[in-house]
């Protein structure tokens, strides 16, 4: 082969080697840089029969390997702990997973705030959704006040789960919050309780799709008020990092089981 053909050939092998390049650095290349390497199996699509979305939805896998946590304070105070720097645009790092905040609003705009993030979440490709109700969202005092809003909660509740199993997302509820001894009494403590037993016969009704972080087993004396210990004083029902401590291999294995 002459010297002019041998140099077109050596050309075109150049320009080949260089069109593939952008391909391969794609496969793992700078797309992640600056975030945690997922943990071996994370992110793969589960075996048949183990958090599969319900026929109908147009969902056939989750990406387990991020929660989108919603909450207030409490929650907030529990992505401190984690190292969080208030950003909604940062996400922590917390037992292999990825948790992003997700800021609601107080009851009952509490139910938009949180159809707004599951929308979000079913954009970006679905996944898990954690969802909570604070402390200051229960009520005592008497029968009738503890009974309707038992009723709102529900009713709150099952809206958030309509919406996060129709848009075939993994759901995980956190039960009942308690408050400090000084605020509970034995109406709040049954409108705890009943509220408990009703999430956890949701869960039973949509196995596989719906968890329940046990909040109230964790941090709940006997009594049914919040442990001393876990207070931020007497008379704040907020959680120290005590609590947090306490609650953070409760959320890891519920993480690890899904």
């Amino acid at each position: 082969m002459s010297g002019r053909p041998r140099a077109v050939c050596l050309l075109c092998m150049i320009l080949l080697a260089a069109s593939l390049a952008p391909l391969n650095a794609g496969c793992g290349g700078g797309g992640g840089a600056g975030r945690e390497e997922a943990p071996a199996g994370a992110g793969e699509v589960p075996p048949a029969g183990e958090i599969t979305a319900e026929e109908g939805t147009g969902a056939s896998t989750r990406d387990v390997s991020t929660l989108h946590m919603c909450g207030r304070s409490v929650l907030a105070g529990w992505f401190e702990h984690w190292g969080w720097d208030y950003d909604p645009a940062h996400p922590v790092h917390f037992a292999g997973f990825e948790l992003v905040y997700h800021e609601m609003d107080t009851p009952p705009g509490i139910l938009d705030t949180a159809r707004e993030a599951i929308r979000e979440v079913s954009r970006e490709g679905g996944g898990a959704l954690f969802f909570k109700l604070c402390f200051a969202d229960f009520a005592g005092g008497d029968e009738g006040t503890a009974r309707s809003n038992l009723e709102d909660n529900k009713r709150i509740v099952r809206a958030v789960a309509d919406a996060a199993l129709g848009e075939g997302l993994l759901l995980i509820l956190g039960n009942a919050l308690p408050m400090v001894r000084e605020y509970t009494d034995e109406w709040l403590t049954w409108n705890h309780r009943e509220y408990n037993r009703f999430l956890a016969e949701l869960a039973a009704a949509h196995p596989g799709r719906i968890a329940i972080l046990d909040l109230y087993g964790t941090l709940a004396a006997p009594g049914g008020w919040l442990r001393p210990e876990y207070a931020l004083d007497p008379y704040d029902s907020h959680l120290n990092d005590a609590a947090y401590a306490a609650l953070d291999p409760v959320l890891a294995r519920v993480l690890d089981a899904l």
